[in-house]
């Protein structure tokens, strides 16, 4: 009972700490503010240059993620540990490591003549590919492995075909977390910025995200502006985070049926 109090009070607290700092954006925040920025061909640029991106990256995160996570959630060997392991080094990298360590492999004579990566929007989605990808690949697996292979065999027993048995049974119980870990990797591509400023540049107009907009406009003193394209971000990702809560909701709920 007490430490239920406790845990109560504490997430009170830090309910609390995160309303104070969005109010106290807010607040900082004129009118005239937000509506320069709607009218700013430069922010309106980097929105696109972010959907676009994020959305890239996180469609490549989603074809690799869940096969990777259900081979890790299915295959408890030496090498699938190992590869998890790897999976979870740009999770602890910071961002800017891993946008170096991009760099230095595009910069390979072999890769250069291929294409070049460098301060490009291709390059920009590539990096935060490999920033995200880890939130699908562990959601996935996490999902997966809360699942028995005993419902795919029933369902070869009735004469499903393997292929057939797993996306009847095992995918579309699977489903909610994958599309949970998908929400969490779109949400971390919006928001990434080291890796995508070392590989893309952060050149305005042409490989400017979000939180490169508003880092520019931090360092050249427009502080206003900065927090308001800040504060027009959270309230975006807020209402896509509200939005698809409410479908992987009722994805669980229609689950539970099956």
């Amino acid at each position: 009972m007490i430490l239920s109090n406790v845990s109560k009070g504490f997430v009170f607290l830090l309910g609390l700490f995160f309303l104070g700092i969005l109010v106290n954006g807010i607040f900082k925040l004129s009118p005239a503010t937000i509506i320069d920025l709607i009218n700013d061909p430069a922010f309106l640029f980097s929105v696109g240059f972010t959907l676009k991106t994020s959305i890239i990256a996180s469609l490549f995160a989603l074809l690799f993620g869940v096969p990777a996570g259900f081979f890790l959630a299915r295959n408890k060997t030496s090498f699938s540990h190992i590869l998890d392991l790897l999976f979870d080094i740009p999770i602890v990298l910071p961002p800017l490591v891993v946008g170096v360590l991009l760099l230095s492999f595009f910069n390979l004579p072999l890769v250069e003549k291929l294409y070049s990566f460098i301060f490009t929007t291709s390059g920009a989605a590539i990096a935060q590919f490999f920033i995200a990808v880890p939130f699908t690949i562990k959601a996935s697996k996490s999902a997966f492995e809360l699942i028995s292979p005993i419902y795919e065999r029933i369902a070869m027993t009735l004469g499903a075909r393997p292929i057939k048995s797993f996306f009847d049974t095992t995918f579309k119980m699977a489903l909610p977390g994958i599309l949970s870990g998908f929400v969490l990797t779109w949400l971390r591509c919006v928001g990434e910025f080291g890796a995508t400023l070392m590989v893309g540049g952060g050149i305005p107009g042409k490989t400017e995200n979000i939180p490169v907009h508003v880092y520019l406009n931090i360092v050249s003193g427009d502080f206003e502006k900065g927090l308001g394209a800040g504060m027009i971000a959270v309230f975006l990702a807020f209402f896509c985070i509200v939005l698809v809560n409410l479908f992987v909701t009722r994805r669980i709920r229609q689950t539970k049926h099956f």
